[in-house]
């Protein structure tokens, strides 16, 4: 199971950054001065539509990392 949470909030993150990398170089494509170079669009619109996904990611991740607390042994 935490595994399956590792591996899930992983692949949701690197997904949601390439797509945030995606969308900036299609916006960048999009301008008519060009660029020079592609970087993360910081953009409240953007920002708004990547992090939630990103928070989720690192949540899943996070629970998967997670230890269970240990139960004291009841004495003898």
């Amino acid at each position: 199971m935490k595994r399956a949470l590792i591996g899930i909030g992983g692949a949701l993150i690197l997904m949601t950054v390439i797509a945030w990398y995606l969308l900036s170089g299609f916006g960048c494509e999009m301008n008519t001065a060009g660029c020079r170079t592609v970087r993360l669009d910081m953009s409240r619109d953007a920002l708004r539509l990547f992090l939630p996904p990103l928070a989720i990611g690192l949540v899943l991740v996070g629970l998967g990392l997670r230890r269970k607390p240990r139960r004291p042994e009841p004495d003898a």
